[in-house]
């Protein structure tokens, strides 16, 4: 009886069916409904959901505590309810919606998100992926990494990044952004905290990570690459992996690769030379810098590139630097101020040094290069 009586009453409310049932029970079932016999009962619930304005927020809401997806929901109470009810298949698009309203959501509550957006069809998706991204804060995105990734991977490239409108596309940049750069000012601050650097040092790492901040909307992948040394000192704080880079007799130095879409920079951390490179996004450079298992950095510098220095007022003509190529800061950074006559003298001394001292770098480079493939061709030979 009370089977029925629940079948009829989903009817009524999710179907609009008022002549399956009288209306005294209608009227009887919120008393029913708050006993402390079925309160708990997941086909009362879902009931007392059809019966309320939101409906479809509602189910999402019984959906998310149960962490279960639509088709998993409706599997469920498919004996107890009638599942045929169109309310039972419009509720996806509450999905998101009702997402939006936990301020902070937990592991388990994104797995279901993600688990319902895997089911939806692509144009559910696509509408549902647009109200997250718009809705969603930049906070929320901050500490759930793995939602990120979901969407990077399903929309970053591809026909669906262009289904999504201007201002989802312009929050998954940040997003995807954000996350990258926040990997990578971890790395900077535990290479201070950690290493025994001199001032200078950690002066300069502490600059850089200060000037990538501005162009963190930019960060689509990181790579980092650690020496032995520092991969034992810090390696195992870093939730991402890391490679280790391999030793070629260079200065000791830490490498972050960063993909800003058409362009990778290369980024050395310490040593002589300590420049930045770009490389414009190719098949081969992109099979090297992020395929390639083992890199050094005499193998990086061989790949030659455009560099820039750090010398004294870098970050000013950096930015003019990362311009010219199509890389632009984050919207509302602030300009440097022009540097004056006598700081571009002095600028301009420091940096033929610095000049020399590439060329000197990149000539050991091409040589160790050389070498290492005429061992490779002997080797063949004698084989």
């Amino acid at each position: 009886m009370q089977h029925q009586l629940l079948w009829r009453l989903a009817l009524y409310y999710g179907d609009q069916q008022k002549q399956v049932l009288a209306q005294s029970l209608v009227e009887s079932f919120d008393i029913f409904a708050n006993s402390d016999l079925v309160s708990h009962l997941l086909p009362v619930q879902i009931i007392r959901a059809l019966w309320s304005e939101q409906a479809g927020r509602e189910l999402a809401k019984i959906a998310c505590e149960q962490r279960v997806n639509r088709t998993e929901l409706l599997n469920t109470i498919r004996e107890d309810l009638p599942v045929s009810i169109p309310l039972f298949s419009k509720f996806t698009e509450d999905i998101t919606p009702y997402f939006t309203t936990i301020r902070s959501p937990n592991q388990q509550q994104l797995k279901w998100l993600l688990s319902c957006l895997d089911e939806m069809s692509e144009s559910q998706q696509i509408k549902a992926v647009n109200h997250l991204l718009t809705n969603v804060s930049n906070h929320i995105a901050k500490n759930h990494s793995l939602l990120v990734d979901w969407l990077r991977h399903n929309y970053r490239n591809g026909e669906k990044w262009y289904k999504l409108s201007d201002p989802a596309r312009q929050r998954l940049r940040e997003w995807i952004g954000g996350i990258n750069y926040g990997d990578f000012q971890k790395l900077v601050n535990l290479i201070l905290n950690k290493l025994d650097l001199q001032k200078f040092e950690s002066n300069r790492l502490s600059s850089r990570r200060d000037f990538w901040a501005n162009y963190s909307n930019r960060f689509e992948r990181l790579r980092i690459l650690l020496p032995k040394t520092s991969q034992i000192a810090i390696g195992y704080q870093i939730q991402d992996d890391v490679d280790l880079l391999e030793d070629d007799g260079s200065d000791p130095t830490e490498v972050c690769i960063f993909d800003f879409g058409e362009w990778f920079a290369v980024e050395f951390f310490r040593g002589r030379g300590g420049e930045t490179r770009l490389f414009p996004k190719n098949s081969t450079n992109e099979q090297i810098l992020f395929g390639e298992s083992t890199l050094s950095v005499k193998r990086i510098r061989c790949l030659g590139g455009d560099k820039h220095d750090h010398e004294f007022l870098w970050q000013f003509f950096c930015r003019q630097w990362l311009t010219n190529k199509g890389i632009n800061p984050n919207p509302g950074t602030e300009s440097y101020r022009n540097p004056t006559a006598d700081q571009l003298q002095q600028r301009e001394n420091r940096l033929e040094r610095w000049k020399r001292e590439i060329e000197y770098l990149e000539r050991e480079a091409r040589a160790a290069a050389n070498k290492k493939t005429a061992k490779i061709s002997l080797n063949s030979k004698s084989s």
